[in-house]
């Protein structure tokens, strides 16, 4: 009620605030500024007396009502204080009753004994206590009710000629209004406004008390039950009384706990008063003279320097304690320590009120990026799990879609996870924990399975493409940081690559960035001695720098234009059949005996310069891994049981290297061809499925899986050997 008006804030206009912005120049001149805080001052009282009004004529009704009810008792009630006529006849009645009784008979004459005292006819009336009680509380509970609302019409007045002539904005008017602003300040106003609802409660537990005097004086049953409410309802006005000052997110706040927390900000005061002083005098005697407080303490050392120390830092924390002036002074000063957990539940609470995925991509999205990256994190998990279409465990798990077409909640979803991870692995230190990182990259395991566009190589959504760019990217500069803090545990690396194998058969066209942090995983997996990542890596990269050495204008190396023809796989490779094009129809010989690359007329498409200068940067890189390829595939470890690729591998690693070769011939070397051949014969004369246990994830397993793989593999490997000249092998039957 002291601060109903407080929530009032004044906006500057957007011309002036550029003009801030811009220069060091005031917005306006003195004229227009006077005008300016004349006109934000009129709106701040208008605010303020209008939240007075409505609350005074709230009280206005409550009184009239209050006041009705209680009228029809102490009509009743008044009556107990006077003597009744009845009252009379019934003591007449009595005293005629009793001469009666005390005739006597015989037989000369009747004779009275009893005399007549007219005294005794009209007793001296004197009212019970519980009538003078009853009538005390009831009556007072009418006065003050007729009080308050005599006072809420007369403060009406006064705020009435508050604001009286206001609509001026010159500099006089700001005069006036600071005089009369100043004027019901120093007149009480306000203090009168917030007596106001207390008069009101006064006059109902005095109502309370009289009618519970007059129930326990009629029936204890009656009494208990009502008693029993009453007091509840007591307890719970007390207990609103005394939260709001004890905790600051209580809402409780009224009238009467703004005058406790007055009492109680006064007590803290003179407690912090005395306790600065002390403090200041331990400060310049702490040296030379014993604490006149604690060495009263008759207690071991110990204990005496734990408790003396504990008593000095509340000391410290009562002197530096300071007083607010209003509720929302309070809740600032508190807001301020939780301000992560605010911002997390306001964005939570916004996304679950709408529901709303353009709210969710325009509002939340931008917020969230602007708060404290493990709020976000707390606040990206609340949004995910009231979102996601299952909750297993706590934890949010999403379905395959049900078409190609854009879902624009699981792109905004990614998103955010991105976002986050994004800022995490910028702050990602040798001494944090990588948990939330790990818990990241969890979730975007369970979401990308939602992505529209797993029918086809290449998503045909613009937004998708975009998303699974910006994906691999993030995943890059994980991958990166993790290679920089030199960790003894990789989970977090392991996990970001393991889900850019899982997406990497749906979207071949990644940056040269993502090329480069692949080229230095293959090398560290090579170190590493894990044959199985090292070949996965390899294969990636030369499946992604195929589709960056001759992207096509529809491409433009931005996701959003990538075409589906330009990436798509080169699968089933079927040379002189009657399921496919012919080798002719590909390929022509050319004056040094090694095939050419031959491109029909109709297909012919214009190269984006900047694409192929992308690739010329990252080709010597590709070159390394695919001389490490080489090296792997000839040395004879390569054949162990432990180390040997699955045939799938070998299928995807001859695939990309016909890609590659299709549009950079020089980069594939004839012994990487006779080397690849030679493991692929030997995985196939082993019985085709290879050596490792572990199984790829860029395949799925099905009843004919090995067989398909090793027809593709020798397709692949015959079609690499014409491009090369080279002769017929055994792996080709």
């Amino acid at each position: 009620m002291n601060h109903a008006h407080s929530s009032h804030r004044w906006r500057q206009p957007a011309a002036a605030a550029a003009t801030n912005e811009q220069g060091t120049s005031p917005a306006w001149d003195s004229s227009e500024a006077w005008a300016a805080c004349a006109k934000a001052l009129r709106e701040y009282d208008e605010d303020m007396i209008q939240a007075w009004k409505e609350e005074i004529d709230t009280l206005l009704v409550f009184a009239g009502l209050f006041s009705a009810i209680l009228t029809a008792f102490n009509i009743e009630s008044y009556t107990l204080l006077q003597q009744q006529p009845e009252d009379a006849t019934v003591a007449i009645l009595s005293q005629i009753s009793a001469q009666l009784n005390s005739f006597s008979a015989n037989a000369n004459f009747v004779n009275t004994t009893r005399p007549t005292e007219p005294s005794s006819l009209v007793p001296p009336f004197r009212a019970s206590a519980l009538a003078v009680r009853l009538n005390a509380m009831w009556f007072s509970a009418l006065v003050c009710s007729l009080v308050s609302a005599s006072l809420g019409l007369m403060v009406k007045q006064w705020l009435r000629e508050y604001l009286a002539g206001s609509s001026n904005i010159s500099r006089e008017s700001i005069r006036i209004r600071q005089f009369r602003y100043q004027g019901l300040r120093d007149w009480y106003v306000p203090e009168i406004i917030l007596f106001l609802p207390m008069l009101l409660q006064l006059a109902l537990v005095l109502f309370f008390i009289g009618l519970l005097d007059l129930l326990w004086s009629l029936h204890p049953v009656v009494a208990a039950i009502v008693t029993v409410i009453i007091a509840l309802t007591g307890l719970f006005a007390l207990a609103a009384c005394i939260f709001p000052p004890l905790f600051p997110d209580c809402p409780y706040k009224s009238p009467q706990s703004w005058l406790l927390c007055i009492l109680v900000q006064s007590a803290k005061g003179a407690i912090g008063a005395l306790a600065s002083r002390y403090y200041y005098w331990h400060l310049q005697h702490s040296g030379s003279e014993a604490d006149p407080l604690a060495s009263k303490l008759d207690l071991s050392t110990i204990v005496h320097n734990k408790l003396t120390g504990a008593f000095r830092a509340w000391l410290h924390r009562a002197s530096m304690s300071r007083p607010y002036t209003s509720w929302k002074e309070r809740e600032k000063l508190s807001a301020n320590g939780v301000s992560a957990n605010l911002d997390n539940a306001t964005l939570a609470g916004a996304d679950a009120t709408f529901m709303d995925d353009s709210f969710l991509h325009a509002v939340v999205r931008p917020c969230m990026n602007d708060i404290e990256p493990h709020a976000a994190l707390r606040c990206l998990d609340r949004i995910l799990i009231r979102r996601a279409p299952r909750v297993i465990y706590g934890l949010p798990y999403w379905d395959l879609p049900l078409s190609d077409a854009g879902d624009k909640t699981t792109v905004t979803l990614l998103h955010l996870l991105l976002d986050l991870l994004h800022r995490l692995n910028e702050d990602a230190d040798d001494d944090v924990e990588d948990g939330p990182r790990i818990h990241l990259l969890t979730t975007m395991h369970r979401l990308v399975r939602a992505i529209p566009g797993q029918s086809t190589a290449m998503p045909s959504d613009p937004s998708t493409r975009a998303l699974l760019r910006r994906t691999f990217d993030v995943l890059s500069e994980v991958v990166d940081r993790e290679h920089e803090r030199l960790t003894s545990k990789p989970i977090v690396r392991e996990r970001a690559f393991h889900l850019m194998l899982k997406l990497f058969p749906r979207f071949h066209a990644v940056g040269p960035t993502c090329i480069m942090t692949l080229c230095a995983y293959s090398k560290k997996m090579q170190e590493d001695n894990s044959p199985y990542r090292f070949v996965q890596a390899c294969c990636m990269v030369i499946r992604a720098s195929a589709a960056l050495a001759h992207p096509s204008r529809e491409r433009l190396d931005s996701p959003t234009t990538v075409t589906e023809s330009t990436t798509s796989k080169p699968t089933p490779y079927v040379i002189d059949g009657d399921q496919g094009i012919s080798t002719d129809a590909r390929w022509t010989p050319s004056t040094n005996g090694h095939a050419q690359p031959h491109i029909p007329p109709s297909a012919t498409r214009l190269v984006d310069p900047t694409s192929v200068k992308e690739y010329a940067t990252i080709r010597q890189s590709v070159l390394g891994v695919l001389h490490d390829l080489e090296d792997f595939f000839s040395i004879p470890v390569s054949r162990a049981s432990e180390c040997c690729p699955t045939m799938a591998m070998l299928a995807e690693c001859a695939e990309a290297t016909v890609a590659l070769a299709s549009q950079d011939r020089l980069a594939v070397s004839i012994g990487l061809v006779g080397a690849l051949t030679d493991m692929i014969s030997y995985v196939l004369a082993a019985g085709g499925a290879g050596g490792g246990p572990m199984s790829d994830a860029m395949y799925d397993a099905g009843g004919n899986a090995q067989e398909d793989h090793a027809i593709t593999a020798r397709q692949a490997v015959r079609l690499l050997r014409r491009i090369y000249g080279l002769g017929w092998h055994v792996c080709e039957k």
